[in-house]
């Protein structure tokens, strides 16, 4: 100890060997990190020879005009791995591989560096797996470095963003609706302009357009009828509605008829945040407006019907990119990411998913609605959640939508809407 005062903390006290200490810790620390992370050798050498028609198919796969003319692509092990090699080899000389691995595809990837005291290559592998439904990246190793699977997303996407990678990176991540890894290759599904505007896709014919007018006078009367001294519940508006369908409706025109509903519904509880999607501009014409609640929250009510109403007009894969994007953003410039308001998205796409999923379904949820009590028929407590955390916190304690805890965190909502009876 005293050795270390007299050799270390002594000569540290002088001001000056202070200042220099500090300014020469980082390029140390950078060059400690290189020593490590550059090689004198590839980790992989490309196997693949291109042709002029292989060059042509990766400038398809990898453009702009792939997303805008295909809801979904078909990818093999080659199509990824020329892909791969066309996109880094237009900045940096480097090798790289893709092979495909039961339901993962494993990356080894070689960057040739300028000449340099540290070596000649920059290697780096990972594992693209897929966990409910998102791209997961783990077993990550940076030369001699491997890194923990909790930052392994986290540190590949930000690589990724301070490249020139980053407009292909953008162009994919917001775009992609669903991702299967099979023996074969990699299937890829995008959310089209076409889904994004639905107002212009969908459209009701007669007789689905005259239930959503009948259940919005419906509304009108709800709304009349409520005692402005009490909130107004979501069960309030959903429960009669699901009594009225139960009453009207028969085993072949349940779906339509639920699928009314929650499009009524979502006109007044949402207005014009949805008119933006539903196919028409019409909310219900009532002389006041009560919030609708869920937990005595506006926001997780309008949450949930406007998933419920996308997912029963078959865009349930838009309403789960919708509010995921939400809630980014509200970390990055609004109120804070909340795992409360996703919770409502995602019970909400439950609910429309289950009210359109087969006739006998249709029906079956009627029967229930129509017999509910309150709220937590349908939505289950979730309000111990974390919320408010702004894209420093959020980072802090998720890392990101990649990493294993914001997916354990998706589970556990996921687990507690599953156990609500009106949904088994």
């Amino acid at each position: 100890m005293k050795q270390f005062k007299e050799r270390i903390l002594f000569p540290l006290s002088h001001p000056l060997r202070l200042l220099f200490f500090y300014l020469a810790a980082p390029p140390l620390l950078i060059a400690i990190v290189l020593a490590y992370a550059v090689e004198n050798t590839a980790i992989t050498k490309s196997n693949w020879s291109f042709n002029h028609t292989d060059i042509q198919r990766a400038k398809i796969i990898i453009s702009n005009t792939a997303l805008e003319t295909q809801q979904t692509i078909q990818l093999s092990e080659k199509d990824l791995n020329i892909a791969l090699s066309y996109l880094l080899n237009y900045y940096i000389h480097s090798t790289s591989k893709i092979t495909v691995e039961k339901e993962q595809l494993q990356f080894k990837i070689s960057l040739l560096l300028s000449k340099n005291p540290f070596g000649n290559y920059l290697n780096f592998s990972f594992n693209l797996t897929k966990n409910a439904g998102y791209p997961v990246i783990n077993t990550l190793q940076i030369g001699a470095i491997k890194i923990a699977d909790e930052f392994a997303g986290l540190i590949v996407e930000n690589i990724i963003k301070y490249t020139p990678l980053k407009e292909y990176y953008i162009l994919a991540a917001q775009h992609i609706r669903a991702l299967q890894i099979h023996p074969k290759g990699l299937t890829i599904s995008y959310i089209t302009p076409d889904d994004i505007n639905l107002k212009a896709t969908l459209s009701l014919n007669n007789k689905s357009y005259q239930s959503v007018l009948f259940y919005q006078q419906k509304i009108t009367t709800i709304i009349a009828q409520h005692n402005p001294k009490w909130r107004l519940s979501l069960a309030e508006l959903l429960q009669p509605l699901f009594k009225h369908a139960y009453q009207r409706s028969s085993i072949s025109n349940a779906i339509s008829e639920n699928r009314a509903i929650l499009i009524a519904i979502s006109t007044y509880v949402n207005k014009s945040e949805i008119q933006a999607i539903i196919p028409f501009d019409i909310s219900p014409e009532t002389q006041r407006q009560y919030p609708a609640s869920l937990y005595r929250r506006t926001d997780m009510a309008k949450h949930f019907m406007a998933s419920a109403a996308l997912a029963a007009t078959g865009a349930a894969s838009l309403a789960n990119f919708l509010g995921q994007e939400k809630e980014i953003t509200d970390a990055k410039q609004g109120s804070g990411f909340s795992f409360i308001d996703l919770a409502g998205d995602r019970a909400g796409l439950r609910f429309g998913k289950t009210a359109i999923a087969s006739t006998v379904q249709a029906r079956l949820l009627q029967e229930r609605m129509a017999e509910i009590k309150d709220y937590t028929a349908f939505m289950p407590e979730v309000r111990d959640l974390p919320e408010n955390m702004n894209n420093r916190v959020f980072k802090q304690q998720f890392e990101s939508v990649y990493s294993a805890k914001y997916q354990a965190m998706l589970k556990k909502i996921d687990h507690r809407i599953a156990q609500l009876p009106i949904y088994q």
